[in-house]
């Protein structure tokens, strides 16, 4: 039971079908399965081997999937490189994981470089998609028609994939094969995937939500992905008309972008079926929009920890349970329980706000590298999400907080310690708190408290030049606002977040933005 049985499964049983389309490009199931085989033979002939990490620091394109597919088949392990991500941020990742090689596109190798440089370990093994970045792909490819007999089981990894940490550090969550899996079956029933659909994925493979989440299923499922590059809105309907796209998920921003899209009546939207949104809840006017326009709207939540995808609302529920990301998914459980109660799991009264914690065979094993973290997530069996639920009496998941201090920017999740660990070392800084304010694009953007030590006068303007060579753009602090009052803190010396989101509700309150 391994991920590389797909491929070799639609080869057979339908060989011409579509499996994959990017640019002009289209690739058959068969064609994929043998140009997978030779770069599995290719990558095992240069010495990866199973369990061997490798990283892929690319923008979407068809090798991006061949890389995993053909992991898949020799039980290496992939570990997507964030593109947004700086070489330190990357260096860092790339280290602790442990990678035996790193696959670089032609636009990245500058980047990729500069992120291996300064490790100080043995070398690491450079692929190229392209020339000037070591060995590359053409020329790696091996033997085509050998599948490669190297046995690998459910509970071999096939995936590490490194999320920001409430420490500041970023940990790797470890997928499975089954855990995929399981994550894929559900979301083939829940899209009701079939061999005819059509998916269309213009967002980052890069993050857990373009490669797991919305990839996998399309590909366990037998389904055909058309890849994008990136998100554009008038690109997007002209390509939901024009490849007669069936299936297509977002997170909100995307769709009132598309909703308000000048000439939206002028598209031929009909072949879409399922239509998706997750990261954030969809906003009532935004879903009556979205129904008036013919478009019913089912919405997910997941988190990387769980491959992405635990729960789903039916777009027949979407207006009878506004504000709820759904039902737990097939083989997926749920419950509420106390929050402060950190070693145990203490349930809340039916009905009642806690913690949401999960189980099912989609639950990450754990944390890369780090049992402290992993013992804290994982407790009797069950995923603590950090998010603050209820859950009614008819089992639907309404999410009402983060209980960690993650904010989501236009669906990317944010996490405060890691912009306070670069702005707290910087000279003349004492204090810094960073919470998420209201933003009409992004839902949420991050704001920096900062407190100047005695006698220090700090310039706004160079705070964020040290967060812009430390910070991908999207964890970059908006806004820095110098205090001159301390933070305020509890009894045990905590900075009180909560209070803070308060006192900046009025975003006159935050003054310019910096970038």
């Amino acid at each position: 039971m391994n991920l590389g049985n797909a491929v070799r499964f639609w080869s057979s049983w339908n060989p011409d079908g579509e499996a994959v389309i990017v640019d002009d490009r289209i690739v058959s199931w068969a064609e994929l399965h043998e140009r997978t085989n030779g770069l599995a033979n290719g990558l095992a002939s240069a010495g990866i081997a199973k369990g061997d990490r490798v990283g892929i620091l690319s923008g979407n394109c068809l090798e991006y999937l061949e890389l995993a597919i053909a992991g898949y088949k020799i039980g290496s392990i992939l570990v997507p490189l964030n593109v947004r991500l700086t070489p330190p941020e990357l260096s860092y990742i790339i280290d602790h994981a442990g990678c035996s090689a790193v696959v670089a596109d032609h636009e990245l190798t500058g980047l990729g470089a500069e992120a291996l440089d300064v490790l100080p370990h043995t070398p690491i093994g450079r692929i190229g998609l392209a020339e000037g970045f070591g060995t590359t792909f053409a020329d790696l490819r091996g033997d085509q028609t050998a599948d490669p007999a190297v046995d690998v089981a459910a509970d071999d990894l096939a995936y590490i994939c490194y999320t920001s940490g409430t420490t500041g550090t970023p940990k790797g969550a470890m997928l499975s094969h089954g855990n995929v899996l399981a994550m894929s079956h559900n979301r083939i029933l829940a899209d009701n995937l079939t061999t005819t659909s059509r998916v269309y994925l213009p967002f980052p493979l890069s993050f857990t939500g373009g490669l797991v989440s919305m990839w996998a299923p399309t590909y366990v499922g037998g389904a055909t992905l058309v890849l994008d590059r990136h998100v554009d809105p008038t690109r997007t309907l002209q390509m939901i008309q024009d490849q007669a796209i069936t299936n297509f998920s977002a997170v909100p921003v995307i769709w009132e972008m598309l909703v308000n899209h000048p000439n939206l009546a002028d598209y031929d939207l009909a072949s879409l079926t399922i239509i998706g949104s997750g990261g954030a809840a969809v906003p009532a006017a935004l879903l009556e929009r979205l129904q008036a326009a013919g478009l019913p709207m089912s919405q997910g939540y997941g988190l990387t920890e769980g491959a992405g995808m635990n729960c789903w609302l039916n777009a027949a529920d979407a207006e009878r349970k506004l504000g709820s990301c759904g039902q737990p998914m097939m083989h997926t459980r749920a419950r509420t329980v106390d929050p402060d109660a950190e070693n145990e799991l203490v349930d809340v009264a039916d009905g009642e706000v806690g913690e949401l914690i999960l189980s099912g065979p989609e639950i990450m094993l754990g944390y890369w590298n780090d049992p402290d973290a992993t013992a804290q997530t994982l407790v009797e069996g069950w995923l603590r999400t950090g998010d603050l639920a209820r859950i009614d009496d008819e089992g639907y998941v309404f999410i009402v907080d983060r209980s960690k201090d993650m904010l989501i920017s236009g669906g990317l999740n944010v996490y405060p310690a890691e912009i306070e660990a670069v702005l707290a070392g910087i000279d003349g800084v004492a204090e810094c708190a960073v919470i998420g304010v209201p933003d009409e694009k992004w839902g949420e953007t991050p704001a920096a408290l900062i407190g100047a030590a005695p006698d220090v006068d700090l310039d706004p303007t160079a705070l964020a030049a040290v967060c812009r060579d430390n910070l991908a753009d999207y964890k970059r602090p908006r806004f820095i606002v110098l205090r001159d009052e301390p933070l305020p803190r509890g009894m045990s010396g905590k900075v009180l977040k909560r209070q803070l989101r308060d006192e900046y509700e009025d975003r006159s309150r935050l003054g310019p933005a910096v970038h």
